[in-house]
């Protein structure tokens, strides 16, 4: 497992970060995969970061309202693209229901990859919509795993995923195997943590884990701040 310490006072500037460079290479090379990002609430900009530094178009659908082109003009700018370009890039729709969700990737994302092909799928906060008490905890399983069998579709085609996600706290009852269940689906994990590299999870967390590798992360506080609700939007898809 990828351990990625943030510390304040320090630029995620991909040449400062020790092991960027095999991160990036992990979503560029064959065969594709899935990979998860999970821990502090900061995978989200990393993973954006992740999929910047290809500079090839990458879609995003964006599950819990964490996308927005302020962020993205940011990255550009670290990494010296015009923000326009970047943007131009990235192609986003928005799902606010589980039921959108699944839709957004089991049928809006295979067909307009077929139309638009991007080496790189980004899904921030895959399970925020599942976590809506109306939606029934085997709901969301049948769901998710409806969701996982297309991402695999999809990494059979060339494409790689990168799911961002947090490990919610207080979900409610009879969904706390739904984050495990995109964990075990993941062929390569990365864990984001607030303080350098932390202990990591239990020995039966480790043990489902098919990928070993170091990398330190850091971050500065302004990025931090910058994730919230898209104002003005990339290439963003319907809903």
């Amino acid at each position: 497992m990828e351990i990625i310490g943030l510390q304040q006072g320090h630029t995620i500037e991909p040449q400062s970060l020790p092991g960027f460079d095999a991160a990036l290479g992990c979503v560029q090379r064959r065969p594709a995969a899935i990979h998860l990002l999970y821990g502090h609430s900061l995978v989200y900009t990393v993973s954006l970061l992740i999929g910047s530094a290809m500079r090839q178009p990458f879609a995003v659908v964006d599950g819990a309202m964490k996308f927005n082109s302020y962020t993205l003009s940011k990255i550009a700018a670290i990494l010296a693209l015009p923000p326009r370009t970047l943007l131009q890039k990235t192609h986003l729709t928005r799902s606010f229901t589980a039921f959108q969700t699944e839709a957004a990737v089991t049928t809006k994302l295979p067909r307009f990859l077929s139309r638009t092909p991007c080496p790189l799928v980004i899904l921030l906060g895959l399970l925020d919509t599942y976590y809506d008490e109306q939606v029934k905890p085997q709901e969301c399983r049948q769901s998710l795993q409806r969701i996982v069998q297309t991402l695999r579709d999809l990494t059979a085609a060339n494409v790689h995923v990168l799911i961002a996600d947090t490990e919610a706290a207080g979900v409610p009852p009879g969904k706390e195997s739904l984050f495990h269940l995109i964990h075990r689906s993941a062929d390569i994990v990365f864990r984001l943590e607030q303080n350098g590299f932390q202990h990591p999870p239990s020995t039966a967390f480790m043990n489902e884990e098919r990928r070993t590798l170091t990398w330190d992360e850091t971050t500065i506080p302004s990025l931090s701040l910058s994730i919230g609700t898209e104002k003005h939007g990339a290439n963003s898809g319907g809903r």
